[in-house]
């Protein structure tokens, strides 16, 4: 496979958490959620370049060992995800080629199975051909699911048609770079990156499905959850 660079928003404060820390530098076990969130990066040989990007005065980044990892680049982020990624990709846009494919992953998802990235960036190598086309980790929920205005059911979808989004999420350096310019240009904020891509682009972006375990630290019993996931991979 062709070498790929990885880029990890971690500027949050992550106030839903309601930790001390931001979620990202809470530990779990003996290293941190970010540390558990970039090994898959280290470990994938062709990951050339994981660019890390973090709040201008975050001592917690600085402060752990891996945060001096000669594959890793820092960058200073801003104040929403989608400004930190669009950050992100204008330093990553100074020392690559834009047609660089690259993966951006949350700070706060640490129990991203490596079979899964190494599958998604096969996936991604093959079908990122055109612009606006993508790739990414997703997988489906094993409830009912429920479309709710003002606390009442509209509609039950069939689950079997509902996938949700993790990540990482996989564009060219170039498409993804333009649609979260023109979505700053517009004043408008997306979540993530596929959404952004869909609106500007509104080309395929296609699913690689991906373990269910690999879910975001929101709140702080999620810290409870990821920990046995990850006691569970052998990682803890």
């Amino acid at each position: 496979m062709s070498e790929y660079v990885a880029l990890i928003p971690a500027a949050g404060v992550g106030a839903r958490a309601q930790l001390k820390l931001a979620k990202q530098f809470n530990l779990v076990g003996k290293k941190t959620i970010i540390e558990f969130a970039i090994d898959p990066f280290l470990k994938d040989e062709n990951c050339k370049t994981i660019y890390v990007v973090v709040a201008e005065d975050t001592e917690a980044w600085e402060a752990l060992p891996i945060s001096q990892h000669n594959k890793i680049k820092t960058c200073i982020g801003a104040s929403t995800r989608m400004l930190s990624v669009l950050n992100g990709l204008q330093e990553i846009k100074e020392d690559e080629d834009k047609s660089i494919l690259v993966a951006v992953h949350d700070a706060a998802r640490p129990c991203l199975d490596l079979k899964d990235l190494l599958g998604l960036m096969e996936k991604a190598q093959d079908e990122i051909k055109e612009d606006g086309q993508g790739c990414y980790l997703s997988y489906q929920p094993s409830e009912s699911v429920n479309l709710i205005k003002n606390e009442k059911v509209q509609k039950s979808l069939d689950r079997n048609d509902v996938w949700l989004s993790a990540t990482p999420q996989v564009f060219c350096l170039e498409d993804l770079l333009s649609a979260l310019s023109k979505a700053n240009d517009d004043e408008k904020v997306f979540t993530d990156e596929v959404s952004a891509m869909l609106h500007y682009f509104k080309k395929d972006i296609s699913i690689h499905p991906c373990n269910k375990t690999n879910i975001k630290v929101t709140k702080k019993e999620d810290l409870e959850t990821v920990e046995q996931y990850l006691k569970l991979a052998g990682r803890i």
